[in-house]
C-alpha cells in the first residue's frame, strides 16, 4: 500500500470512530510512524510502505480509535507556536488556552521589567513557557504536585532554554 492509499483508509477509519480530525490525526500518525514531515507525506505519496511500517502505523491508527490523544501518541505538541513534549503525565495543551496565555503576555510586556507570574498545576510547562518566551522581562515560578509532570516540565524548559527564568517546584 501506498502513503496516499494509507492516508485514506485510516481518515476513513478514524472518523467512523469519531475523530473530529480524522483527516489530520491519520496524517499526523503515519508522519510520526515514518519519522518524516507531513510534507514529505505529499511529497512521496507514491511511496509503498514496508510491512514492518504498516504494522507500527495500525497500531498508532488503533490507538487513536479508540480515543487515546494523537499528542500522546506521538509524545508532542505545539501550543502558541512553541513544541512540547506531552506524556500521559500532563494534560495535552488545549489551544482554547491560548487565549489566556496570550493576554498574560500583553500585561506582562505592558509592565516593565521584573515581572512574575505564578503557574500553579503546570503539567507540561507549556503556559509557563510560553509566557516568559513571549514576554523576556517575565520570570514564571511553576508548581505542580506531580513529580513526574514536572520532569516533563524540566524538559520542557531546558528545549526552551529558559531555565533562567522558568523556575519549578514541587507543590500546590
Amino acid at each position: 500500500m501506498t502513503i496516499v492509499e494509507v492516508l485514506k483508509l485510516s481518515a476513513d477509519y478514524l472518523q467512523k470512530h469519531g475523530s473530529d480530525s480524522s483527516r489530520l490525526d491519520a496524517e499526523l500518525l503515519l508522519a510520526h510512524a515514518l519519522g518524516m514531515r507531513r510534507l514529505d507525506l505529499y511529497l512521496k505519496f507514491d511511496r509503498a510502505l514496508s510491512e514492518p511500517e504498516l504494522s507500527a502505523y495500525r497500531d498508532l491508527v488503533g490507538r487513536r480509535a479508540r480515543g487515546e490523544p494523537v499528542a500522546y501518541l506521538v509524545g508532542h505538541k505545539e501550543f502558541m507556536g512553541l513544541e512540547f513534549e506531552v506524556t500521559p503525565d500532563v494534560l495535552v495543551p488545549n489551544p482554547d488556552t491560548e487565549v489566556l496565555v496570550q493576554r498574560a503576555v500583553e500585561i506582562a510586556r505592558g509592565s516593565g521589567a521584573g515581572f512574575r507570574v505564578a503557574d500553579v498545576g503546570t503539567g507540561s510547562g507549556c503556559i509557563a513557557i510560553a509566557i516568559a518566551h513571549y514576554a523576556s522581562n517575565t520570570v514564571v515560578w511553576a508548581t505542580d504536585v506531580s513529580g513526574e509532570a514536572l520532569t516533563v516540565a524540566a524538559r520542557n524548559v531546558a528545549r526552551h532554554g529558559l531555565d533562567a527564568r522558568v523556575h519549578l517546584e514541587r507543590g500546590d
